[in-house]
Protein backbone atom coordinates (compact mmCIF):
# COMPACT_ATOMS: atom_id res chain seq x y z
CA UNK A 1 0.00 0.00 0.00
CA UNK A 2 1.43 3.41 -0.84
CA UNK A 3 2.29 5.21 2.44
CA UNK A 4 1.55 8.95 2.33
CA UNK A 5 2.35 11.41 2.50
CA UNK A 6 4.63 10.32 -0.11
CA UNK A 7 7.44 12.69 -1.84
CA UNK A 8 7.05 12.16 -5.20
CA UNK A 9 10.26 12.19 -7.82
CA UNK A 10 10.58 14.75 -10.75
CA UNK A 11 7.75 13.74 -12.68
CA UNK A 12 6.31 14.75 -16.10
CA UNK A 13 2.59 13.64 -16.45
CA UNK A 14 1.24 13.77 -19.97
CA UNK A 15 -1.36 12.33 -22.10
CA UNK A 16 -0.91 10.05 -25.53
CA UNK A 17 -3.88 8.70 -27.39
CA UNK A 18 -6.20 8.31 -24.52
CA UNK A 19 -3.56 6.78 -22.48
CA UNK A 20 -1.91 8.18 -19.35
CA UNK A 21 1.84 8.19 -18.55
CA UNK A 22 3.81 9.77 -15.71
CA UNK A 23 7.60 9.95 -16.48
CA UNK A 24 9.81 9.45 -13.61
CA UNK A 25 12.63 11.82 -14.60
CA UNK A 26 14.91 10.77 -11.64
CA UNK A 27 15.00 7.28 -13.26
CA UNK A 28 14.87 7.77 -17.05
CA UNK A 29 11.13 5.64 -17.06
CA UNK A 30 7.98 5.99 -18.74
CA UNK A 31 4.97 4.10 -16.58
CA UNK A 32 1.63 3.72 -17.87
CA UNK A 33 -0.57 4.81 -15.45
CA UNK A 34 -4.66 4.82 -14.96
CA UNK A 35 -6.74 7.48 -13.80
CA UNK A 36 -6.99 7.03 -10.06
CA UNK A 37 -3.20 6.47 -9.81
CA UNK A 38 -2.74 10.01 -12.37
CA UNK A 39 -5.07 11.83 -9.35
CA UNK A 40 -3.53 9.85 -6.64
CA UNK A 41 0.36 11.17 -7.34
CA UNK A 42 -0.54 14.87 -6.75
CA UNK A 43 -3.13 13.89 -3.31
CA UNK A 44 -0.09 11.81 -2.19
CA UNK A 45 1.44 14.24 -1.37
CA UNK A 46 -0.72 16.33 1.28
CA UNK A 47 -2.95 13.62 2.35
CA UNK A 48 -2.66 10.50 4.77
CA UNK A 49 -2.76 6.59 3.20
CA UNK A 50 -7.01 6.83 4.76
CA UNK A 51 -7.37 10.13 3.62
CA UNK A 52 -6.40 9.68 0.33
CA UNK A 53 -8.62 6.45 -0.12
CA UNK A 54 -11.45 8.26 1.56
CA UNK A 55 -11.18 10.95 -1.08
CA UNK A 56 -10.47 8.67 -4.24
CA UNK A 57 -13.54 6.35 -3.28
CA UNK A 58 -15.71 9.36 -3.55
CA UNK A 59 -15.13 9.08 -7.55
CA UNK A 60 -13.99 5.49 -8.02
CA UNK A 61 -15.05 2.38 -6.86
CA UNK A 62 -13.21 1.62 -3.43
CA UNK A 63 -11.82 -1.58 -4.50
CA UNK A 64 -10.40 0.08 -7.85
CA UNK A 65 -9.01 2.06 -6.10
CA UNK A 66 -7.22 -0.31 -3.05
CA UNK A 67 -5.68 -2.29 -6.02
CA UNK A 68 -4.36 0.91 -7.50
CA UNK A 69 -2.15 2.46 -4.31
CA UNK A 70 -1.59 -1.45 -3.12
CA UNK A 71 0.88 -0.95 -6.99
CA UNK A 72 2.02 2.04 -6.32
CA UNK A 73 2.93 1.01 -2.76
CA UNK A 74 5.34 -1.93 -4.52
CA UNK A 75 6.77 0.99 -6.69
CA UNK A 76 7.22 3.19 -3.74
CA UNK A 77 9.40 0.18 -2.38
CA UNK A 78 11.27 -0.29 -4.95
CA UNK A 79 11.88 3.38 -4.90
CA UNK A 80 10.08 4.28 -8.40
CA UNK A 81 7.85 7.36 -8.77
CA UNK A 82 7.85 8.02 -5.22
CA UNK A 83 10.95 8.42 -2.59
CA UNK A 84 11.47 4.57 -0.79
CA UNK A 85 11.97 6.93 2.08
CA UNK A 86 10.77 10.07 2.16
CA UNK A 87 12.72 11.43 4.73
CA UNK A 88 16.20 9.90 3.84
CA UNK A 89 15.91 11.18 0.15
CA UNK A 90 13.73 14.17 -0.05
CA UNK A 91 15.00 16.32 -2.63
CA UNK A 92 17.72 18.79 -1.80
CA UNK A 93 15.05 21.73 -1.89
CA UNK A 94 13.18 20.32 1.00
CA UNK A 95 16.74 19.54 2.83
CA UNK A 96 18.57 22.44 2.21
CA UNK A 97 17.36 25.91 3.52
CA UNK A 98 18.44 28.26 0.79
CA UNK A 99 18.57 31.89 1.75
CA UNK A 100 16.36 34.57 -0.44
CA UNK A 101 16.24 38.19 -0.52
CA UNK A 102 13.17 40.21 -0.64
CA UNK A 103 13.67 43.72 -1.95
CA UNK A 104 10.01 44.61 -1.51
CA UNK A 105 9.00 45.55 2.04
CA UNK A 106 7.23 43.65 4.36
CA UNK A 107 4.09 45.74 4.31
CA UNK A 108 3.85 44.19 0.33
CA UNK A 109 3.85 40.82 1.55
CA UNK A 110 2.33 40.76 4.55
CA UNK A 111 -0.97 42.73 5.03
CA UNK A 112 -3.50 41.30 7.29
CA UNK A 113 -5.09 38.55 5.68
CA UNK A 114 -8.89 39.24 7.31
CA UNK A 115 -8.73 42.38 5.60
CA UNK A 116 -7.51 40.84 1.96
CA UNK A 117 -9.93 40.83 -1.08
CA UNK A 118 -7.40 41.37 -4.31
CA UNK A 119 -5.81 37.79 -5.31
CA UNK A 120 -2.25 39.37 -5.79
CA UNK A 121 -2.14 40.19 -2.17
CA UNK A 122 -3.43 37.24 -0.74
CA UNK A 123 -0.56 35.04 -2.83
CA UNK A 124 1.98 37.08 -2.08
CA UNK A 125 0.58 36.27 1.88
CA UNK A 126 0.59 33.05 1.42
CA UNK A 127 3.60 32.87 -0.70
CA UNK A 128 5.58 33.92 2.19
CA UNK A 129 4.24 32.07 4.47
CA UNK A 130 4.87 28.69 2.58
CA UNK A 131 8.35 29.84 1.82
CA UNK A 132 9.37 30.52 5.28
CA UNK A 133 9.03 26.32 6.28
CA UNK A 134 11.89 25.71 3.04
CA UNK A 135 13.97 28.78 2.86
CA UNK A 136 15.55 31.94 5.13
CA UNK A 137 14.02 35.04 3.92
CA UNK A 138 15.48 38.42 4.55
CA UNK A 139 12.76 41.49 3.25
CA UNK A 140 14.13 45.17 3.64
CA UNK A 141 13.39 47.27 6.35
CA UNK A 142 14.05 50.14 8.41
CA UNK A 143 14.59 47.69 11.36
CA UNK A 144 15.99 44.28 11.97
CA UNK A 145 13.39 41.64 13.29
CA UNK A 146 11.64 38.75 13.37
CA UNK A 147 8.33 38.92 11.57
CA UNK A 148 7.30 34.99 11.43
CA UNK A 149 10.29 31.93 11.60
CA UNK A 150 12.52 31.96 8.74
CA UNK A 151 10.97 35.45 7.69
CA UNK A 152 13.68 38.02 8.77
CA UNK A 153 13.79 42.14 7.91
CA UNK A 154 17.02 43.40 7.78
CA UNK A 155 18.30 47.15 6.64
CA UNK A 156 19.18 46.70 2.73
CA UNK A 157 16.97 48.47 0.28
CA UNK A 158 17.58 48.97 -3.69
CA UNK A 159 18.26 52.59 -3.41
CA UNK A 160 21.45 51.29 -1.05
CA UNK A 161 22.27 49.20 -4.92
CA UNK A 162 22.00 52.76 -6.81
CA UNK A 163 24.52 54.43 -4.21
CA UNK A 164 26.79 51.75 -4.41
CA UNK A 165 26.66 48.52 -6.25
CA UNK A 166 29.67 47.21 -4.25
CA UNK A 167 28.44 47.38 -1.12
CA UNK A 168 24.69 45.92 -1.83
CA UNK A 169 26.74 43.21 -2.91
CA UNK A 170 29.18 42.53 -0.02
CA UNK A 171 25.78 42.59 2.15
CA UNK A 172 24.36 39.67 -0.17
CA UNK A 173 27.97 37.84 0.14
CA UNK A 174 27.68 38.15 4.12
CA UNK A 175 24.23 36.77 4.30
CA UNK A 176 25.05 33.87 1.73
CA UNK A 177 21.90 35.15 0.16
CA UNK A 178 21.23 32.39 -2.91
CA UNK A 179 18.59 34.31 -5.10
CA UNK A 180 16.36 37.21 -5.03
CA UNK A 181 12.65 36.85 -5.04
CA UNK A 182 10.40 40.71 -5.98
CA UNK A 183 7.04 40.90 -7.88
CA UNK A 184 6.47 42.92 -10.62
CA UNK A 185 3.40 45.72 -10.72
CA UNK A 186 2.40 47.18 -13.50
CA UNK A 187 4.33 50.45 -15.16
CA UNK A 188 6.71 49.96 -12.06
CA UNK A 189 10.88 50.14 -13.09
CA UNK A 190 12.57 49.49 -9.78
CA UNK A 191 13.82 46.56 -10.36
CA UNK A 192 15.82 47.70 -12.97
CA UNK A 193 18.64 48.06 -11.14
CA UNK A 194 18.57 44.21 -9.52
CA UNK A 195 18.70 43.24 -13.16
CA UNK A 196 22.16 45.69 -13.90
CA UNK A 197 23.56 45.15 -10.68
CA UNK A 198 23.73 41.64 -8.82
CA UNK A 199 24.78 38.72 -9.59
CA UNK A 200 22.75 36.42 -7.76
CA UNK A 201 19.94 34.78 -9.61
CA UNK A 202 16.23 36.82 -9.95
CA UNK A 203 12.98 35.54 -9.84
CA UNK A 204 10.48 38.19 -10.62
CA UNK A 205 6.78 37.02 -9.96
CA UNK A 206 4.23 38.04 -12.85
CA UNK A 207 0.20 38.10 -11.76
CA UNK A 208 -0.48 40.78 -14.05
CA UNK A 209 0.75 39.77 -17.55
CA UNK A 210 -1.16 42.40 -19.62
CA UNK A 211 -3.80 44.88 -19.09
CA UNK A 212 -3.59 48.78 -18.39
CA UNK A 213 -3.49 49.88 -22.44
CA UNK A 214 -0.05 47.92 -23.47
CA UNK A 215 1.52 49.47 -19.78
CA UNK A 216 1.85 45.92 -18.25
CA UNK A 217 3.14 44.35 -21.56
CA UNK A 218 5.83 46.54 -21.46
CA UNK A 219 7.08 46.16 -18.11
CA UNK A 220 6.98 42.63 -18.27
CA UNK A 221 9.16 42.89 -21.77
CA UNK A 222 11.85 45.32 -20.28
CA UNK A 223 12.26 42.87 -17.41
CA UNK A 224 12.25 40.00 -19.64
CA UNK A 225 15.05 41.74 -22.02
CA UNK A 226 17.37 42.62 -19.28
CA UNK A 227 17.52 38.57 -17.63
CA UNK A 228 20.59 37.00 -17.82
CA UNK A 229 20.36 33.10 -18.31
CA UNK A 230 20.35 32.57 -14.64
CA UNK A 231 17.11 34.63 -13.91
CA UNK A 232 13.30 33.87 -14.00
CA UNK A 233 9.48 34.76 -14.51
CA UNK A 234 7.08 32.85 -12.27
CA UNK A 235 3.74 32.89 -13.48
CA UNK A 236 0.35 31.36 -11.97
CA UNK A 237 -0.58 29.30 -14.83
CA UNK A 238 0.98 28.40 -18.65
CA UNK A 239 -1.04 31.21 -19.94
CA UNK A 240 1.42 33.72 -19.52
CA UNK A 241 4.20 32.26 -21.07
CA UNK A 242 1.85 31.53 -23.98
CA UNK A 243 0.75 34.91 -24.19
CA UNK A 244 4.58 36.44 -24.29
CA UNK A 245 5.42 33.82 -27.24
CA UNK A 246 3.26 36.58 -29.43
CA UNK A 247 6.43 39.17 -28.58
CA UNK A 248 9.17 37.00 -27.88
CA UNK A 249 11.02 34.00 -29.51
CA UNK A 250 11.93 31.68 -26.68
CA UNK A 251 9.82 32.03 -23.81
CA UNK A 252 12.43 29.63 -21.71
CA UNK A 253 12.56 32.67 -18.96
CA UNK A 254 9.02 32.28 -18.11
CA UNK A 255 8.11 29.60 -15.29
CA UNK A 256 4.29 28.51 -14.59
CA UNK A 257 4.16 28.05 -10.50
CA UNK A 258 0.00 27.34 -9.47
CA UNK A 259 -0.94 29.13 -6.67
CA UNK A 260 -2.39 27.44 -3.93
CA UNK A 261 -5.32 26.66 -1.30
CA UNK A 262 -5.78 26.12 2.24
CA UNK A 263 -7.82 22.92 1.95
CA UNK A 264 -7.97 22.99 5.44
CA UNK A 265 -9.63 26.12 5.37
CA UNK A 266 -11.66 25.78 2.50
CA UNK A 267 -13.16 22.60 2.54
CA UNK A 268 -16.70 21.39 1.94
CA UNK A 269 -19.44 21.98 4.63
CA UNK A 270 -23.34 21.00 5.29
CA UNK A 271 -24.36 23.16 2.48
CA UNK A 272 -28.01 23.44 4.41
CA UNK A 273 -26.19 25.04 6.99
CA UNK A 274 -23.77 27.25 4.96
CA UNK A 275 -26.65 28.99 3.17
CA UNK A 276 -28.81 29.08 6.65
CA UNK A 277 -25.85 30.99 8.18
CA UNK A 278 -25.88 33.20 5.09
CA UNK A 279 -29.82 33.65 5.08
CA UNK A 280 -29.67 34.74 8.45
CA UNK A 281 -26.62 37.40 7.65
CA UNK A 282 -28.38 38.64 5.08
CA UNK A 283 -32.25 38.42 6.56
CA UNK A 284 -33.30 36.68 3.28
CA UNK A 285 -35.25 33.38 3.61
CA UNK A 286 -34.59 32.79 -0.15
CA UNK A 287 -30.76 31.47 0.06
CA UNK A 288 -31.83 28.48 2.06
CA UNK A 289 -35.13 27.78 -0.39
CA UNK A 290 -33.81 28.41 -3.77
CA UNK A 291 -30.64 27.08 -6.28
CA UNK A 292 -27.93 29.63 -5.52
CA UNK A 293 -25.24 31.11 -8.29
CA UNK A 294 -22.37 32.51 -6.02
CA UNK A 295 -20.14 34.79 -7.19
CA UNK A 296 -17.37 36.62 -5.60
CA UNK A 297 -14.87 39.28 -6.82
CA UNK A 298 -14.56 42.67 -7.64
CA UNK A 299 -17.98 43.16 -9.27
CA UNK A 300 -16.91 45.55 -12.06
CA UNK A 301 -17.23 45.01 -15.23
CA UNK A 302 -13.71 43.55 -16.66
CA UNK A 303 -14.45 41.27 -13.83
CA UNK A 304 -17.80 39.61 -16.11
CA UNK A 305 -20.02 41.83 -13.69
CA UNK A 306 -22.40 42.76 -16.26
CA UNK A 307 -22.74 39.82 -17.67
CA UNK A 308 -23.60 38.27 -14.61
CA UNK A 309 -26.36 40.42 -13.82
CA UNK A 310 -27.28 39.50 -17.35
CA UNK A 311 -27.55 36.09 -16.32
CA UNK A 312 -29.35 36.57 -13.23
CA UNK A 313 -31.63 38.48 -15.64
CA UNK A 314 -31.54 35.67 -18.13
CA UNK A 315 -32.67 33.39 -14.67
CA UNK A 316 -35.54 34.63 -12.85
CA UNK A 317 -36.50 31.26 -11.21
CA UNK A 318 -32.66 31.37 -9.88
CA UNK A 319 -30.73 33.06 -6.90
CA UNK A 320 -27.56 34.56 -7.60
CA UNK A 321 -25.00 35.75 -4.80
CA UNK A 322 -22.23 38.33 -4.93
CA UNK A 323 -19.24 38.74 -2.76
CA UNK A 324 -16.71 41.57 -2.90
CA UNK A 325 -15.69 44.81 -2.36
CA UNK A 326 -17.43 47.11 -5.03
CA UNK A 327 -20.93 47.08 -6.51
CA UNK A 328 -21.35 48.54 -10.16
CA UNK A 329 -23.85 50.21 -11.18
CA UNK A 330 -25.49 53.53 -9.65
CA UNK A 331 -28.06 52.93 -7.41
CA UNK A 332 -30.65 54.81 -9.83
CA UNK A 333 -30.32 51.70 -12.06
CA UNK A 334 -32.06 48.66 -10.59
CA UNK A 335 -30.50 45.41 -9.93
CA UNK A 336 -32.54 42.18 -10.55
CA UNK A 337 -34.65 41.21 -8.10
CA UNK A 338 -33.09 38.07 -7.91
CA UNK A 339 -29.40 39.21 -7.16
CA UNK A 340 -28.50 39.67 -4.02
CA UNK A 341 -25.27 41.81 -2.99
CA UNK A 342 -23.62 40.23 -0.10
CA UNK A 343 -20.73 42.60 -0.13
CA UNK A 344 -17.34 42.48 1.22
CA UNK A 345 -17.00 39.54 4.33
CA UNK A 346 -13.43 38.80 5.96
CA UNK A 347 -11.69 35.94 5.08
CA UNK A 348 -12.64 33.71 8.02
CA UNK A 349 -16.43 33.81 6.54
CA UNK A 350 -15.68 32.77 3.05
CA UNK A 351 -15.98 29.13 3.54
CA UNK A 352 -19.19 29.57 4.88
CA UNK A 353 -19.81 32.07 1.71
CA UNK A 354 -18.81 29.40 -0.81
CA UNK A 355 -20.52 26.29 0.55
CA UNK A 356 -23.86 28.65 0.24
CA UNK A 357 -23.55 28.17 -3.21
CA UNK A 358 -24.65 25.46 -4.99
CA UNK A 359 -22.63 26.86 -8.57
CA UNK A 360 -19.61 29.08 -8.65
CA UNK A 361 -19.80 31.23 -12.29
CA UNK A 362 -16.56 33.61 -12.53
CA UNK A 363 -16.96 35.24 -15.58
CA UNK A 364 -13.54 37.28 -15.27
CA UNK A 365 -12.51 38.97 -19.13
CA UNK A 366 -9.84 41.21 -17.07
CA UNK A 367 -6.02 41.19 -18.73
CA UNK A 368 -4.66 40.34 -15.81
CA UNK A 369 -6.22 37.15 -14.81
CA UNK A 370 -3.95 34.79 -14.92
CA UNK A 371 -5.68 32.36 -12.32
CA UNK A 372 -8.07 32.95 -10.23
CA UNK A 373 -7.48 32.48 -6.92
CA UNK A 374 -11.67 32.67 -6.09
CA UNK A 375 -12.16 30.13 -8.33
CA UNK A 376 -9.99 27.51 -6.40
CA UNK A 377 -11.02 28.55 -3.22
CA UNK A 378 -14.92 27.80 -4.27
CA UNK A 379 -13.29 24.23 -5.81
CA UNK A 380 -11.90 23.54 -2.84
CA UNK A 381 -15.32 23.85 -0.96
CA UNK A 382 -16.45 21.19 -3.51
CA UNK A 383 -18.47 23.73 -5.53
CA UNK A 384 -18.41 22.82 -9.20
CA UNK A 385 -17.08 26.62 -11.24
CA UNK A 386 -18.56 27.56 -14.90
CA UNK A 387 -15.99 30.21 -16.18
CA UNK A 388 -14.66 31.14 -19.98
CA UNK A 389 -12.33 29.33 -21.84
CA UNK A 390 -9.60 32.08 -21.11
CA UNK A 391 -6.33 32.65 -20.19
CA UNK A 392 -4.91 30.53 -17.17
CA UNK A 393 -9.03 29.52 -15.67
CA UNK A 394 -9.06 26.55 -17.46
CA UNK A 395 -5.88 25.32 -16.46
CA UNK A 396 -7.53 25.86 -13.02
CA UNK A 397 -10.42 24.40 -13.80
CA UNK A 398 -9.34 20.98 -15.67
CA UNK A 399 -12.13 18.19 -16.02
CA UNK A 400 -13.84 19.63 -12.83
CA UNK A 401 -15.87 22.40 -14.05
CA UNK A 402 -17.96 23.26 -17.13
CA UNK A 403 -15.65 25.54 -19.42
CA UNK A 404 -17.68 27.84 -21.66
CA UNK A 405 -16.86 29.76 -25.13
CA UNK A 406 -15.01 33.14 -24.78
CA UNK A 407 -13.41 35.52 -27.47
CA UNK A 408 -10.49 36.47 -26.58
CA UNK A 409 -9.41 40.08 -27.97
CA UNK A 410 -6.44 40.79 -30.56
CA UNK A 411 -6.03 43.99 -27.96
CA UNK A 412 -6.79 45.12 -24.89
CA UNK A 413 -9.75 47.14 -24.59
CA UNK A 414 -10.97 49.43 -21.32
CA UNK A 415 -8.74 45.74 -19.38
CA UNK A 416 -10.97 43.89 -21.20
CA UNK A 417 -8.69 41.07 -22.63
CA UNK A 418 -11.83 38.76 -23.83
CA UNK A 419 -15.42 38.84 -24.25
CA UNK A 420 -18.00 36.03 -22.94
CA UNK A 421 -21.46 36.23 -23.08
CA UNK A 422 -24.41 35.65 -21.30
CA UNK A 423 -25.89 32.65 -22.97
CA UNK A 424 -22.92 30.93 -23.21
CA UNK A 425 -22.74 31.22 -18.66
CA UNK A 426 -26.66 30.36 -19.01
CA UNK A 427 -25.81 26.86 -20.82
CA UNK A 428 -23.15 26.32 -18.75
CA UNK A 429 -24.90 26.91 -15.28
CA UNK A 430 -27.80 24.87 -17.25
CA UNK A 431 -25.37 21.57 -17.51
CA UNK A 432 -25.28 21.76 -13.43
CA UNK A 433 -28.19 21.92 -12.10
CA UNK A 434 -28.91 17.92 -12.42
CA UNK A 435 -27.98 17.17 -8.97
CA UNK A 436 -26.10 14.62 -9.84
CA UNK A 437 -24.06 15.57 -12.55
CA UNK A 438 -23.54 18.61 -10.39
CA UNK A 439 -22.38 16.30 -6.92
CA UNK A 440 -19.85 14.69 -9.33
CA UNK A 441 -18.26 17.57 -10.40
CA UNK A 442 -18.08 19.26 -7.09
CA UNK A 443 -16.03 15.91 -5.76
CA UNK A 444 -13.94 16.24 -8.67
CA UNK A 445 -13.50 19.74 -8.02
CA UNK A 446 -12.37 19.38 -4.19
CA UNK A 447 -10.12 16.40 -5.51
CA UNK A 448 -8.69 18.67 -8.37
CA UNK A 449 -8.13 21.43 -5.59
CA UNK A 450 -6.27 19.36 -3.03
CA UNK A 451 -3.21 19.21 -5.55
CA UNK A 452 -2.89 23.02 -5.91
CA UNK A 453 -1.11 23.51 -2.29
CA UNK A 454 0.73 27.05 -0.95
CA UNK A 455 3.52 24.32 0.43
CA UNK A 456 3.66 22.86 -3.49
CA UNK A 457 4.16 26.37 -5.06
CA UNK A 458 6.75 27.30 -1.91
CA UNK A 459 8.86 24.01 -3.24
CA UNK A 460 8.55 25.16 -6.81
CA UNK A 461 10.18 28.39 -6.33
CA UNK A 462 13.26 26.61 -4.04
CA UNK A 463 13.59 24.15 -6.57
CA UNK A 464 13.44 26.94 -9.22
CA UNK A 465 16.09 29.18 -7.36
CA UNK A 466 18.49 26.13 -6.92
CA UNK A 467 17.97 25.28 -11.02
CA UNK A 468 19.08 28.91 -11.59
CA UNK A 469 21.89 28.59 -9.11
CA UNK A 470 23.05 25.31 -11.10
CA UNK A 471 22.66 27.42 -14.96
CA UNK A 472 25.08 30.34 -12.97
CA UNK A 473 27.49 28.02 -11.85
CA UNK A 474 28.03 26.37 -15.09
CA UNK A 475 28.02 30.03 -16.50
CA UNK A 476 31.50 30.53 -18.93
CA UNK A 477 32.90 33.71 -19.76
CA UNK A 478 32.05 34.03 -23.59
CA UNK A 479 35.40 34.77 -25.77
CA UNK A 480 36.34 38.45 -26.08
CA UNK A 481 35.58 38.03 -30.04
CA UNK A 482 37.19 41.07 -32.28
CA UNK A 483 34.79 42.12 -34.97
CA UNK A 484 35.08 44.83 -37.78
CA UNK A 485 32.87 46.92 -40.22
CA UNK A 486 34.42 48.06 -42.83
CA UNK A 487 33.63 48.72 -46.59
CA UNK A 488 34.68 46.02 -49.30
CA UNK A 489 35.11 46.68 -52.89
CA UNK A 490 34.16 43.65 -55.06
CA UNK A 491 36.11 44.63 -58.18
CA UNK A 492 34.17 41.92 -60.04
CA UNK A 493 30.83 43.41 -59.42
CA UNK A 494 32.21 47.53 -59.42
CA UNK A 495 30.57 48.21 -56.32
CA UNK A 496 31.16 48.55 -52.66
CA UNK A 497 29.73 46.40 -50.08
CA UNK A 498 29.70 46.32 -46.04
CA UNK A 499 31.54 43.55 -44.17
CA UNK A 500 31.79 42.08 -40.65
CA UNK A 501 35.24 40.76 -39.91
CA UNK A 502 35.86 38.37 -37.41
CA UNK A 503 39.66 38.57 -36.65
CA UNK A 504 40.92 36.86 -34.46
CA UNK A 505 40.02 34.57 -31.45
CA UNK A 506 42.89 34.85 -28.94
CA UNK A 507 46.19 37.12 -29.25
CA UNK A 508 47.57 33.75 -30.10
CA UNK A 509 45.37 33.18 -33.01
CA UNK A 510 44.49 29.75 -31.74
CA UNK A 511 42.19 27.28 -34.13
CA UNK A 512 39.97 28.36 -35.52
CA UNK A 513 40.29 31.63 -36.48
CA UNK A 514 44.15 31.50 -37.88
CA UNK A 515 43.39 33.52 -40.62
CA UNK A 516 44.92 36.96 -40.15
CA UNK A 517 42.62 38.34 -42.21
CA UNK A 518 39.65 37.86 -40.92
CA UNK A 519 36.86 35.89 -41.49
CA UNK A 520 33.65 37.88 -43.33
CA UNK A 521 30.21 37.28 -41.47
CA UNK A 522 27.30 38.95 -41.94
CA UNK A 523 26.41 42.34 -40.79
CA UNK A 524 23.53 41.08 -38.86
CA UNK A 525 26.05 38.28 -37.45
CA UNK A 526 28.89 41.03 -36.75
CA UNK A 527 26.44 43.24 -34.72
CA UNK A 528 24.99 40.35 -32.48
CA UNK A 529 28.90 39.17 -31.61
CA UNK A 530 29.29 42.64 -30.90
CA UNK A 531 26.39 43.63 -29.12
CA UNK A 532 26.56 40.27 -27.03
CA UNK A 533 29.46 41.84 -25.32
CA UNK A 534 27.57 44.25 -22.92
CA UNK A 535 23.68 43.43 -23.76
CA UNK A 536 21.19 40.01 -23.08
CA UNK A 537 20.18 38.04 -26.40
CA UNK A 538 17.03 39.35 -26.03
CA UNK A 539 18.31 43.43 -26.15
CA UNK A 540 20.12 42.23 -29.01
CA UNK A 541 16.66 40.40 -30.56
CA UNK A 542 15.15 43.55 -30.08
CA UNK A 543 17.90 45.40 -32.26
CA UNK A 544 17.72 42.93 -34.75
CA UNK A 545 14.14 42.52 -35.09
CA UNK A 546 14.51 46.20 -35.88
CA UNK A 547 16.64 46.70 -38.23
CA UNK A 548 16.06 43.06 -40.51
CA UNK A 549 13.71 43.19 -43.44
CA UNK A 550 11.85 40.19 -41.14
CA UNK A 551 12.04 40.38 -38.01
CA UNK A 552 11.07 36.79 -37.24
CA UNK A 553 14.79 36.01 -38.94
CA UNK A 554 16.51 38.03 -35.01
CA UNK A 555 15.91 35.02 -32.77
CA UNK A 556 17.25 32.64 -35.19
CA UNK A 557 20.44 34.89 -35.79
CA UNK A 558 21.02 35.37 -32.28
CA UNK A 559 20.96 32.03 -31.53
CA UNK A 560 22.99 30.75 -34.08
CA UNK A 561 25.55 33.21 -32.88
CA UNK A 562 24.94 31.92 -29.14
CA UNK A 563 25.89 28.34 -30.08
CA UNK A 564 29.08 29.28 -32.12
CA UNK A 565 29.93 31.25 -28.93
CA UNK A 566 29.25 28.27 -26.65
CA UNK A 567 31.23 25.97 -28.47
CA UNK A 568 34.43 28.19 -28.38
CA UNK A 569 33.53 29.10 -24.26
Amino acid sequence: MLKCPATPHRLHKFRHKDRLYLADLNLFRLIEVNQIAWDAVELSVTLKTPELIDQLSKIYPKPSVIETLEALGDLQNNDHIFYADSQQHAPTEIRDRLKIYVPQSKEAWFKDPESLCAGTNIALYQTMQSLSKFADVYISGESEEEIIPGVRTIKLSREELQESPRRFNQSLNELKVNGILAYQTCGTYDLLPLLRGVNVPIVIQNHGPRGHAGLAINTTLLHHALMRPFDAITAPSESVAKFYAKFVGDTHHFHSNPNGVDAQTFRPMDKSEAKAQLAELMQDNRIQEQFTVGFLSRFQPEKGGHVFVQLAEKHPDLLFLVGGSYLLRPSAQQLPDNLIYVGFLPRKQLPMLYNAFDVYCFPTMAGEETFGLTLLEAMACGVPPVVPRFDGLPEVVGEAGVIVDAEELAEDMAGFAATVSAESLSKGVQELIADEFRLEIGQKARTRALTLTWDNNAKRLVQLFQELNQIKQNQRNAPDLSVGFVNHYDAFQNQVESQALLLNLTPLLEAPLQKKSGYVQTMEEGLALTLLKRHTPKQVEAVLSHVLDDASNAPKIVQRVLNFLNVLA
